[in-house]
């Protein structure tokens, strides 16, 4: 089949427009690359299309062709005047655009819901990667009653309108289900995937406890609260790896790591990650909301590492408290507290750690993810 597969950014920046390409890799990114690659795999031909951000430091400038590019053998095409666009979390007209191209394609993928306002082609799949909605920095948090009322009809269409809805985990059914009864008919959970014989256990040959943040470093993920932690319980050794949006951020932080001691910042994209997960006692997922059933949980658990993590968006679909991991509130604090009682129990770190590598493998394996979208997309023909 002929699949097309619309995202709002891979490319961050591209070498045409920035001078550079840039992508900021998170789990959104590895989802995307690995379900073109099992569709590549089964014998789909599979283009990815995207908004082309076409802000730099000099100010906006006007492309009037498509760029394309080519990531790790995926094709993507960055839709030209369209990163300008966005109304209400919805951009009409990359919409427009995707569905003019689309008239070539047997099967259109909406990588993010909300792409698929205000029109969806028949024979289309639209994916949830969790509650995106529920930041007191949402649009929805201070919208008058009518933007709220106008932003759901809009929104909804994402969960209702494509044949199926994909979603990373349970709490995205129960939250459309509360938000609209019955528009959560067409919602299809297919659980967020590791590898579990890439994430291995590794045995420890090393000093001390090292606590993981696997994050993108932004406040929504709670990179303030590990900041926090950090500053509290200076004995343990703390590691960020994972991205800022803005330069600025990444360089600010590595400066402060370097003043602080105990806290580094580091980047890696989708390879060797396994190696940072394997040289950690403690995992910690401290996401304040918009969250699914994040693949740093799950490859941190399939690491055998013992986490701390929020009871928001998809996590408990993982988690039970106190058998595998331990939750917090982000809105009362209380992370640092956590790390330094787990970091003082050896016992509950290997038995949660233990427990954590057989969740992994038996519930979350990549090889049950892909035979779930395989049998889904021999529904539409493939």
């Amino acid at each position: 089949m002929n699949i097309g597969v619309l995202t709002s950014l891979l490319y961050f920046e591209t070498k045409e427009v920035q001078g550079r390409d840039k992508i900021i890799f998170g789990g959104a990114e590895r989802y995307l690359y690995e379900l073109c690659k099992l569709l590549q795999e089964d014998g789909h031909d599979v283009t990815v299309f995207q908004s082309l951000n076409q802000n730099t430091d000099t100010g906006w400038i006007n492309v009037n062709k498509h760029v394309a590019k080519n990531f790790r053998g995926i094709p993507v095409v960055c839709l030209s005047n369209t990163d300008r666009q966005w109304q209400m979390s919805t951009n009409p007209y990359m919409n427009m655009v995707y569905n003019e191209i689309a008239t070539n394609m047997d099967l259109s993928i909406f990588f993010v819901t909300f792409l698929c306002y205000p029109y969806t082609p028949v024979n289309s799949i639209s994916i949830s990667h969790g509650v995106y909605w529920d930041s007191t920095h949402h649009f929805v948090a201070t919208a008058r009653p009518k933007e709220k009322e106008e932003w759901l009809r809009r929104n909804l269409v994402g969960f209702t309108e494509p044949d199926v809805c994909v979603a990373v985990d349970s709490n995205v059914r129960k939250a459309v289900a509360a938000l609209s009864p019955g528009a959560e008919k067409r919602i299809q959970i297919i659980y967020n995937f590791v590898d579990t014989k890439k994430f291995t256990p590794k045995e420890k040959d090393w000093e001390g406890i090292n606590v993981l943040f696997p994050r993108r470093l932004t406040a929504i993920r709670g990179c303030n609260e590990f900041i926090k932690a950090s500053q509290q319980y200076r004995e343990y050794r703390y590691i960020s790896v994972g991205q800022a949006t803005a330069d600025s951020m990444n360089e600010s932080a590595k400066e402060y790591g370097n003043e602080r001691g105990n806290i580094e910042f580091l980047h890696k994209e989708m390879d060797g990650m396994e190696e940072v997960y394997q040289s950690a006692d403690i995992a910690v997922v401290p996401t304040v909301a918009c969250e699914g059933l994040s693949l740093s949980l799950l490859e941190a658990m399939s690491c055998g590492l013992p986490v701390i993590t929020t009871p928001v968006g998809g996590l408990g679909d993982a988690i039970i408290p106190g058998y595998n991991a331990l939750l917090y509130d982000p809105h009362h604090g209380g992370l640092g507290e956590l790390i330094h009682y787990m970091a003082q129990d050896e016992d509950m770190r290997k038995r949660f750690g233990e427990r954590n590598r057989q969740i992994a493998t038996e519930c979350f394996d990549i090889e049950i993810w892909k035979e779930r979208w395989r049998q889904l997309i021999k529904g539409f023909g493939g």
